[in-house]
């Protein structure tokens, strides 16, 4: 079975920065190239990419600005921003780290690098994705078990038959849907 490829939007007001970059990415992640921010939030409305690669100089709106308008956006505040820019100072690198990008990458890019380091920072991406999923089971698991453990004390302080029966008969209905949550995660896994 093959696997889904990544989208990655790329925002560049120069054209040949922007084909040269669509031609690198092209054989391994489905490329939408975006000459400007407007046609970046366009595309946004039609596909949810897996990243966005972001040009920091550019004449309407720069890639800060757009950062931060995708950030202040709950639509789009989790999608991953990869800056590029001829700006090569640490203070404009910092910048951008600290509005949240995941790297700042140089131009000219070398391709090979610049493919390696969106391969290492889209896996991270997955990987990050999994840990929640995996936490978010965690805590569902976690409401039938404290329902048992609750039942159980009850149980256990009660002399009535028909309060007992009660409280196993929720212990057995929070155990079976505990069941259930562990075997889909086992499933999943």
């Amino acid at each position: 079975m093959k696997q889904e490829q990544k989208k990655i939007i790329v925002v560049d007001d120069n054209n040949a920065n922007l084909t040269a970059c669509k031609n690198i990415l092209k054989p391994h992640y489905e490329v939408y190239p975006a000459p400007t921010v407007d046609k970046m939030f366009d595309l946004l409305k039609h596909i949810m990419p897996d990243l966005i690669l972001l040009d920091v100089n550019m004449p309407d709106i720069n890639g800060y600005e757009a950062a931060g308008r995708l950030k202040k956006d709950d639509d789009y505040k989790d999608i991953p921003v990869i800056f590029l820019s001829g700006r090569v100072d640490p203070k404009s690198e910092m910048f951008g780290l600290n509005m949240g990008a995941l790297d700042y990458i140089h131009k000219p890019f070398v391709s090979e690098l610049l493919l390696r380091r969106l391969e290492i920072h889209l896996a991270l991406i997955d990987s990050r994705k999994i840990l929640e999923k995996q936490n978010k089971v965690f805590y569902e698991i976690r409401a039938p078990l404290n329902e048992i453990l609750d039942m159980l004390d009850t149980v256990t302080e009660a002399d009535d038959p028909a309060k007992i029966k009660e409280c196993l008969t929720k212990v057995n209905g929070a155990s079976r849907e505990l069941l259930v949550l562990i075997n889909n995660t086992l499933d999943v896994s």
